[in-house]
């Protein structure tokens, strides 16, 4: 276990008790806590979702948003709560004085991050909120914790997700570079699709393992660059 993230979390504890909120980048990095040995120092909760892909709605985690999202990406609004919803409860339904946000610096990891960060100004969130970026690769123990500057992340979370408009935050450098690659990614035709097509020659499992080579700075996993070869196929 990463020393770094040990004593965060002895600090962040010792700060805010036992009311205090992680939410993680997803299921692997909620297993490695668990891994760890480290549940005892907060409420920890995945956030199973790539914001990154498919339609959003401007209210965040309504009945409507839920629905859209569970269709894009193709599975039922029973098996969109089980899967995303459930592990949010904590979320939902308690108050938390300090809510501690873990997600990376790659595109994927950012507008998460983004779409979180909107929730809580859309439900008037007024505790603290601490965003720490990790590297997919936390057996290194890259983690920081990183200043959040006061912005409108709702207006900002409508801007780039719902409307697809080119913003710059020079404040979040971090999440104005994502915002940047996100608004690339779903372009019909970019970077990603072009690699994709001058090598689709290769066999599939060798194509994926490029690609997660040469654009890790997107974040994105198997399911969405399948779904852009298979788009590409057609």
């Amino acid at each position: 276990m990463p020393l770094t993230i040990e004593s965060l979390l002895n600090r962040l504890q010792k700060n805010y008790g036992s009311n205090l909120l992680h939410i993680l980048n997803g299921q692997a990095m909620y297993e490695r806590i668990h891994a760890w040995s480290l549940t005892d120092r907060g409420s920890f909760v995945p956030f199973n979702e790539a914001m990154c892909s498919h339609a959003a709605t401007e209210t965040i985690f309504s009945d409507a948003f839920n629905a859209l999202r569970a269709a894009g990406h193709g599975v039922t609004p029973e098996e969109y709560a089980r899967i995303t919803l459930v592990p949010l409860q904590p979320l939902f339904e308690t108050s938390h004085d300090c809510i501690a946000l873990w997600f990376g610096d790659d595109m994927f990891c950012q507008i998460n991050l983004l779409t979180l960060l909107a929730y809580l100004r859309q439900r008037s969130y007024t505790g603290r909120i601490v965003f720490l970026m990790i590297k997919e690769s936390t057996t290194t123990g890259d983690i920081a914790e990183t200043e959040l500057p006061d912005l409108d992340y709702e207006d900002l979370y409508r801007k780039t997700l719902i409307q697809r408009e080119a913003v710059e935050v020079p404040q979040f450098p971090v999440l104005s570079e994502g915002i940047k690659r996100y608004l690339t990614y779903r372009a019909q035709d970019n970077e990603i699709t072009a690699y994709i097509r001058a090598h689709q020659n290769l066999p599939q499992n060798e194509l994926l393992q490029r690609l997660f080579r040469e654009f890790a700075h997107y974040g994105l996993g198997d399911t969405q660059y399948l779904s852009l070869i298979r788009a590409m196929e057609t």
